[in-house]
């Protein structure tokens, strides 16, 4: 088997470039067809680089080859092949904005990737080498595969890792972590899991004790719930930085590492820990949920075929639904935190006015459509792609839930998990997809219950109403009250009550970026790009606003809010019927109720031998 050689230079990432150089074996013929990745399912949908690529030219020694882009698709590239050639060297840049700082790259394979369409890339190899600055740590899962060949350039100034060959497919499911500081800590006393860490200084990459503590206990907790674990080494990669932008906060699964971004102090504070921790469990969750085990449309062996986005709900929901459960077992999350995110979940879902037309198995069905939807502006009449994060969350609680009364506590779903997901022994990286009856089959193994029914009537059809049985069943009831929580009198927190209010969602300077369909303001005729200016008749700001809405509550006058918007050149003045106040969402405990999340968010017996 030939094999692609692939160069990628990152010194220069933090201005935003990769530059990239790629020998690609090529068959006798006039014309050789090669492509970039289209469909990326980490990100479920197609996110791949065509867009980004710069500079692209085709070499064969000294001659460039004529190139033409496919018409119809757009990241295939079809290449005059001279007789007698048989490798073609591909140049280019590519474009980077959201994993990057002066002081880490986080580099995701498919940005620089290019090979021979129309292939079987599990079967497509691949022998990647990496340049970075020479003072730079460099940390990703290839080294599973054995340590790299290491060198220097010969200005002495970069370090060129050359990796061992592997798939096209793992090397882009092994994103690399590389930065000025950079740190690496294991987690566990067999050395199968390992937490690297690059940040914005040196003193932000030393880890306290505490956590690192905490982040083990969550790797033992996710072991007990999800039984044994695909992978040989797994890497916690992990940038620490408050410079990055956009995307560069979010996290990125896959099989035996994850790459994610959290603030500078995310493992030092505790109070960030708390409310951003969850992130690390979610990602690793994903290891099983996600990559060992996916819905059969989310597995195909390259990335040109699109992805079924059915089966979310599963990949996306029950991981958000463990991130919480883990997060708290293992100390990284306080129960108060869990009720008070799980209370948010509640609000920002009611306020999801699309559930009038589109069913949850649509928000997953037509995810990549978010790429277009246009930002915040009637997003939730669209209702998008994070609604099967949230209302998975609410599901499988109701799922666990049932199974814990229904069977007197005997059992829950923690052994599904146990059983689906591990499967009692390690398949390393293959991947095992699910169809809806394989979960409903396995859910029966646990506890007999109409499964297909449930999820008949709280996925797949419209539902209007959020699913409040999980909460109820567990003991808790959902309100509204007029007062933030204890410690949550943030900004944040007002900008969610005036939404979960009035309905308008509130940007800086009084830009309204999305309002609720149906909801009080949008029945005075304001809309998404519009600006208050003024509120009663005093300047616009935050608080101000806040105040009229609660001063309204239940007044004996005629009880409106008034309010000066602007757009373009026009003003005009509009009052809002509304007489509620301010509402925060809140999940308490039902007097005299059995508290099933006492149980729910128990940790579990542990053996770290996984």
């Amino acid at each position: 088997m030939r094999v692609i050689h692939l160069a990628v230079d990152l010194r220069e990432a933090p201005r935003n470039l990769i530059h990239a150089e790629v020998y690609l074996p090529v068959q006798p013929g006039p014309t050789a067809t090669f492509t970039t990745p289209v469909w990326i399912q980490e990100l479920h949908a197609p996110a791949g680089p065509a867009a980004r690529v710069a500079g692209l030219r085709f070499f064969s020694e000294d001659r460039v080859l004529r190139w033409q882009r496919d018409p119809i698709n757009n990241a295939e590239y079809h290449v005059d092949i001279p007789a007698g050639v048989d490798t073609v060297l591909v140049v280019f840049d590519a474009v980077i904005t959201w994993k990057v700082t002066r002081r880490m790259v986080r580099l995701g394979w498919e940005h620089v990737l290019i090979y021979p369409a129309h292939r079987d890339l599990e079967k497509t190899a691949v022998r990647a080498a990496v340049t970075v600055p020479r003072s730079w740590g460099v940390a990703t899962a290839l080294e599973n595969l054995g340590r790299p060949v290491v060198s220097y350039t010969p200005d002495g100034e970069g370090k060129r890792l050359l990796y061992h060959t592997t798939s096209v497919l793992r090397l882009a499911d092994s994103p690399v972590l590389t930065g000025l500081h950079l740190a690496e800590y294991p987690l566990t006393a067999d050395g199968r899991h390992i937490l690297c860490v690059a940040a914005d200084t040196e003193d932000s990459a030393v880890v306290p004790q505490e956590t690192l503590d905490k982040i083990s206990r969550m790797v033992a907790q996710t072991l007990a719930v999800f039984g044994l674990g695909h992978y040989e080494i797994f890497r916690f990669l992990l940038a620490l930085s408050d410079y990055g932008e956009g995307y560069f906060y979010g996290g990125y699964e896959h099989h035996d590492s994850f790459e994610a971004g959290m603030p500078r102090d995310g493992l030092a504070d505790s109070v960030v820990l708390d409310d951003k921790g969850y992130l690390v469990a979610h990602e690793f969750i994903h290891s099983w949920c996600g990559k060992f085990r996916r819905p059969a449309g989310h597995a195909p062996r390259n990335f040109a075929t699109p992805l079924d986005g059915r089966l979310m709900w599963v990949y996306e929901g029950l991981s958000s639904y463990y991130e919480g459960v883990v997060a708290v077992r293992s100390g990284i999350m306080s129960r108060e935190t869990y009720l008070a995110k799980l209370g948010k979940k509640v609000a920002w879902l009611q306020g999801q006015t699309g559930r009038l037309w589109r069913s949850l198995e649509d928000t997953g069905t037509g995810a990549s459509l978010s790429w277009m939807a246009g930002g915040s502006t009637w997003a939730n009449w669209l209702r998008g792609t994070r609604d099967y994060y949230f209302e998975g969350v609410l599901l499988w609680l109701d799922v666990d839930a049932l199974i814990r009364s229904k069977s007197g506590g005997k059992r829950s779903l923690d052994d599904f998990t146990r059983d689906f997901f591990g499967q009692g022994k390690r398949a390393g990286s293959r991947v095992v997809p699910y169809t809806l009856d394989d979960i409903v089959e396995a859910l029966d193994r646990v506890f007999p219950h109409d499964w297909r029914a449930l999820f008949e009537s709280k996925v797949l059809d419209v539902s209007p109403e959020v699913n409040l049985d999980g909460i109820e069943r567990a003991g808790y009831r959902f309100q509204y009250e007029g007062e933030p929580g204890v410690g949550r009198d943030t900004d944040n927190a007002t900008k969610e009550a005036i939404w979960n209010s009035v309905g308008i969602m509130v940007a800086e300077g009084g830009q309204l970026q999305d309002v609720r369909r149906g909801g009080p303001a949008d029945m005075a005729k304001l809309a998404p790009r519009q600006t208050i200016a003024r509120v009663g008749g005093s300047p616009y700001s935050l608080g101000a606003l806040a105040s009229e809405i609660s001063s309204k509550r239940q007044t004996d006058d005629d009880g409106r809010i008034r309010l000066t918007v602007t757009q373009e050149d026009d003003g005009w003045d509009v009052e809002i019927d509304y007489r509620d106040g301010l509402r925060y969402p809140r999940v308490e405990r039902r007097d005299s109720a059995v508290d099933m999340f006492q149980s729910i968010l128990a940790p579990e017996k542990v053996c770290m031998m996984q």
